[in-house]
């Protein structure tokens, strides 16, 4: 624990925990948006109606969010799987997998790890700050640094 508590000594834990589980939670709001079926229903033209043109291609913008929506839950599944480095951090890796991906509730996650309730929220905001540091800052940084005044000196004319 002594090398996780000095990775995140600058870092706002309940700021960066709360990225991090935004993100988790739209794991299965993405998944689903990739499945989302496309149906090609269009009205029927109607000659001499007015007509605006039309300048976007909609069914390109369905593949497109289609296939965002697929890179983004199989980015949190990849980086959920990329936090286990060893035997400590399988476990963050599994409880996370277990809790926001198969969406198991808390009891059977505390049973399937054969961990306590303490036990549990201790891993688990521990498992949320690796998902954290793992998660790719090109998509959107999660780690939230603390805020450090700037010390301005005050001089007496005196």
């Amino acid at each position: 624990m002594a090398a996780l508590d000095s990775i995140f000594k600058n870092v706002d834990e309940d700021r960066t925990i709360d990225n991090a589980k935004r993100i988790l939670g739209d794991y299965w709001k993405w998944r689903l948006r990739a499945r989302r079926i496309n149906f090609n229903l269009q009205s029927p033209a109607m000659d001499g109606m007015p007509k605006s043109p039309s300048y976007s291609n909609h069914n390109e913008d369905k593949q497109v969010s289609k296939a965002n929506a697929d890179f983004m839950a199989n980015l949190v599944v990849q980086v959920i799987g990329a936090i286990a480095y060893d035997e400590m951090s399988e476990v963050y890796s599994k409880l996370l997998k277990l809790f926001y991906v198969q969406r198991f509730s808390k009891t059977k996650c505390m049973v399937n790890l054969n961990i306590s309730d303490k036990t549990f929220d201790k891993y688990l905001k521990q498992a949320q700050l690796m998902f954290a540091e793992v998660y790719p800052d090109g998509v959107e940084d999660l780690i939230v640094k603390k805020y450090k005044p700037e010390i301005v000196a005050h001089y007496d004319e005196n």
